[in-house]
């Protein structure tokens, strides 16, 4: 799936996945447990279109900084799009393009499970974060999926399908052990729920199928009808009034001594 950010009609669905309300609620989680100051330095790493930068900059203000991170050039274009105050650089996990100690706040969304070497990126947050700054991650542990479906084997066919781009897609069972060894410390654990109960353009799990249909389309082991056929059931699924999305998304809050 990381390829596709270089994908322009990819990239557009990015922002209309960051505007449904499920990401607005997902990025004021965020916000509420950083706590933000004005005039706090902060970054985040793997921006994608900007979204979270722009907001971590309304609470910091023009006496604070903003700036976000991404390795896609058409990405970071739609970042400079929408936060033109903010400063964006591309830059891996593993290689980030700043100074040490130059920040107050680093988080990160949706990465790590791309990332080969999780401990690398860690040790690079720690690099570049101030003594007693703040990390927040956020990311997904598929196996939490309910995507409910008439055919549920295929379903779990498609499904197996849209999580092999992950190098891990059930990272939160392990970063609580990675973050204590890259010499963090007061660990804080919270949980969000993607809940869908219905599928409408402005929910996350609508954005996810046209995800899907993309994936479909570049996937040998699947045709236009494999599609039609997934699309249909979940159609009947949701007219049948049994329609559900849920998916968890853990939050890891730690500090830098």
């Amino acid at each position: 799936m990381s390829e596709l950010y270089d994908d322009e009609k990819f990239a557009q669905q990015q922002e209309e996945l960051a505007a449904t309300v499920d990401m607005v609620a997902q990025r004021q989680a965020m916000l509420n447990l950083l706590n933000l100051r004005p005039g706090e330095r902060t970054i985040d790493i793997g921006s994608g279109n900007g979204a979270l930068v722009r907001d971590m900059l309304e609470v910091v203000g023009n006496n604070g900084h903003a700036c976000g991170v991404d390795n896609s050039e058409i990405m970071i274009g739609l970042a400079k799009k929408i936060c033109p105050e903010a400063t964006f650089l591309k830059g891996e996990a593993t290689e980030i393009p700043v100074e040490d100690f130059d920040y107050d706040v680093l988080t990160t969304s949706q990465l790590l499970c791309f990332v080969d070497e999780v401990p690398n990126a860690l040790r690079e947050f720690y690099r570049i974060l101030k003594p007693g700054g703040r990390l927040l991650i956020l990311d997904t542990d598929w196996g939490s999926l309910v995507w409910n479906s008439r055919n549920q084997s295929f379903m779990d066919r498609v499904m197996e399908m849209y999580i092999t781009p992950y190098v891990d897609p059930y990272i939160p069972r392990s970063l609580s052990k990675q973050l204590l060894e890259a010499g963090f410390k007061s660990l804080e654990r919270h949980s969000f729920a993607l809940l869908n109960w219905e599928r409408n353009a402005d929910s996350y799990s609508q954005q996810t199928s046209e995800f899907v249909r993309q994936l479909m389309e570049k996937s040998p082991d699947f045709t236009e009808d494999d599609w039609e056929e997934w699309d249909r059931d979940l159609r009947e699924t949701e007219a049948a009034g049994e329609y559900l999305f849920s998916l968890n998304r853990y939050l890891f809050a730690v500090q830098k001594p």
